[in-house]
C-alpha cells in the first residue's frame, strides 16, 4: 500500500477494505484501496475527477482511467454508492446504506436524503418493466443554507426602508 493510509476510528482500513473487496469477487488493488480510501477522506458527492485530484495532491500517483475503473467496479459490486445527479458528471460516495438526493439549483450542493425503505430499490414502477433492482429519486430546489441566506438578505434590505 502506498504511503496514502488513513486511520478511521482508530484502526486500519486497508485490512477491511480489502477483505470487503474480495467477499465482493473483487481483487484488492492498489488502486481500489486508494479510491475506497479517498473517497473516505473527501465525505460527501465526488466525480472521478475530484477523487482523482484528491490522490495526486496525496501523492498517490494513479491514471485518470484507473481512478474511473475502480470507481465503476466498486460501485458495481456495492461497495460504494453512485449517483447521477443531473447535469455535470457522476458523484460518488463511501456511504453504502441506499439513500436519495437533494440537489439545490442555486449552489449546486448534493445532500443525502433518507429512504423510506432504506434499501434499493425504494419503488417499483406500475408497469411491468422487468426486474428492477434500483430506483434513484434526485429531489430539486434550494437547500436550507440558500433560503436562510436570501431570508437574511431579504431581513437586512428591509430594516434600511423606510416603511411608512
Amino acid at each position: 500500500m502506498s504511503k496514502y493510509k488513513m486511520e478511521w476510528g482508530g484502526r486500519q482500513m486497508a485490512g477491511e477494505d480489502a477483505a470487503q473487496l474480495q467477499e465482493a469477487g473483487l481483487r484488492a488493488t492498489r488502486p481500489r484501496l486508494a479510491v475506497i480510501e479517498a473517497l473516505r477522506a473527501m465525505h460527501g458527492h465526488h466525480t472521478a475527477d475530484e477523487v482523482h485530484a484528491h490522490l495526486i495532491r496525496n501523492d498517490v500517483a494513479l491514471p485518470r482511467t484507473s481512478v474511473y475503473n475502480s470507481l465503476t467496479a466498486l460501485a458495481d459490486a456495492g461497495l460504494v454508492l453512485r449517483a447521477d445527479v443531473g447535469r455535470g458528471a457522476t458523484v460518488y460516495e463511501s456511504r453504502t446504506a441506499w439513500h436519495h438526493h437533494f440537489v439545490c439549483r442555486r449552489c449546486g450542493q448534493v445532500s443525502d436524503v433518507s429512504c423510506l425503505a432504506d434499501a434499493k430499490p425504494c419503488l417499483s414502477p406500475v408497469d411491468d418493466v422487468g426486474q428492477v433492482d434500483e430506483a434513484q429519486v434526485v429531489f430539486r430546489g434550494t437547500c436550507r443554507r440558500c433560503l436562510d441566506e436570501e431570508a437574511a438578505h431579504d431581513e437586512r434590505g428591509t430594516r434600511g426602508r423606510d416603511t411608512r
